[in-house]
């Protein structure tokens, strides 16, 4: 069966619940990339996911290979 390959955009305080069902569902699911403009929270959850990360959101969409993105942002940025 054919994993669906995630990327997360926006690596804040609620990705760690979108982070948990990725690893919930790790059969069906893949996450191989992120992205962040905080450099800081970029790399600790590259370190702990073991995955690339980006700051450049188009710069992740033309290198990676991505059948879904998860879009994640605080409510007061809307």
């Amino acid at each position: 069966m054919h994993k669906i390959k995630i990327s997360v955009v926006g690596c804040g305080r609620i990705s760690k619940k979108h982070f948990d069902s990725i690893e919930e569902y790790k059969a069906n699911f893949e996450l191989v990339s992120i992205c962040d403009i905080n450099q800081e929270v970029l790399l600790e959850h590259e370190l702990k996911y073991k995955i690339k990360g980006y700051t450049d959101l188009r710069k992740m969409l033309e290198d990676e290979d991505i059948d879904l993105s998860k879009i994640i942002f605080a409510i007061h940025t809307y």
